[in-house]
């Protein structure tokens, strides 16, 4: 039979109300009496907080100044892995009152039968789940199947259980803040770790307050998204720009395009390489730019015939510009999909969990 003493609830803290207290007293009825905070810099109006749960046996840990949620939840791993060898895993959970504790004990109960990452999973396509939580989950799906090829439908969960054996694992994730929930999730599918879900039941609570910055955090999140669209954008400029001036000076649509693709082609390829994809190390150059050709050549051809096609067809003022945009903007998730998965894929693994 399960010991639940032999699972660390972990869980991040930063200027924590009553939400806290009532969670940490709920997972000792139930049980879960290993419990660690980890106070991420928080003021000092928090210290009666954090003098209250310990009165429930909750270890504190403290960071004097706020490093974020990533580093939070690496160091309290870090203090789990020196301090309890003996230890079956943490369950991460977060201090707003968003984790229900019978959740954090499904979470716990899945850990310890598995003995691989539990991810808990809440259905965010309830009608009470605020406008903005709906979208920014929708996007982030969205990014990860992109990036992963695996369609997650939460994956932006902080309730996780983390078998023992991953701790070394989850130490090296990239990310101090935010950002380090997506990586771990990237990283494990980089490694082809295998992982489960267990449903839980979807809290917003009115009072619920958030310490994510919507801007800030959410560029470094997806930061290599935001890179691609640069990427693609700037790459846009240079082959419509080119096309332009290559028409203007009196080439057939068809040859400008190819003069216009075969620059911005160079521009992409050398963007993407070195900066989007992060492949400047990569020994692989030869190959890599013969599949760009590749595609290029491709895509060049079927660039130039649906715009001089739609150009026949679609005939009204200065329609030759907006029929180009709309050709490339067409064309451009295919491109996307193809350089991610083919041409690069050298930070992806596709899997499926065992």
């Amino acid at each position: 039979m399960m010991k639940l003493e032999n699972i660390v609830v972990l869980i991040p803290a930063l200027n924590p109300n009553n939400k806290l207290v009532d969670l940490v007293k709920q997972l000792n009825k139930m049980g879960l009496v290993n419990v660690m905070v980890i106070d991420d810099g928080s003021d000092d109006s928090a210290q009666a907080v954090f003098d209250e749960v310990q009165t429930y046996r909750a270890r504190v840990y403290r960071h004097q100044k706020n490093l974020g949620k990533g580093a939070a939840l690496k160091t309290g791993i870090a203090c789990v892995r020196k301090n309890q060898p003996h230890i079956i895993g943490v369950v991460t959970a977060d201090a707003d009152g968003q984790h229900a504790p019978k959740d954090v004990l499904k979470v716990a109960r899945a850990l310890a039968a598995g003995d691989m990452i539990v991810l808990g999973t809440r259905d965010l396509s309830r009608s009470d789940v605020p406008l903005t939580s709906k979208i920014g989950n929708l996007f982030s799906t969205i990014y990860y199947k992109v990036k992963t090829g695996r369609l997650l439908k939460d994956t932006q969960t902080g309730l996780r259980g983390i078998p023992a054996k991953y701790f070394d694992f989850a130490l090296e994730v990239e990310g101090d803040r935010y950002d380090y929930e997506m990586r771990f999730l990237e990283q494990m599918n980089e490694k082809d770790i295998a992982y489960s879900t267990v449903d839980i039941e979807t809290i917003y609570g009115a009072d619920r307050v958030t310490h994510f910055r919507a801007v800030s955090d959410s560029y470094v999140i997806y930061a290599p998204f935001v890179k691609n669209i640069a990427s693609s954008l700037l790459s846009a400029v240079v082959d419509i720009a080119a096309f332009m001036l290559w028409v203007s000076l009196g080439s057939s649509i068809f040859a400008a395009t190819v003069l216009a693709r075969a620059l911005s082609g160079i521009f992409n390829f050398s963007l993407n390489k070195i900066w989007v994809f992060d492949m400047k190390d990569s020994h692989n150059t030869r190959n890599e730019s013969l599949k760009y050709l590749a595609l290029f050549i491709v895509q060049m051809i079927f660039s130039g015939l649906l715009t001089e096609a739609l150009n026949n067809v679609l005939i009204f003022p200065n329609s030759l510009l907006f029929i180009k945009i709309l050709v490339d903007c067409f064309l451009f998730v295919t491109n996307f999909m193809v350089q991610r998965f083919w041409i690069f894929p050298s930070h992806l693994k596709l899997s499926t969990p065992k």
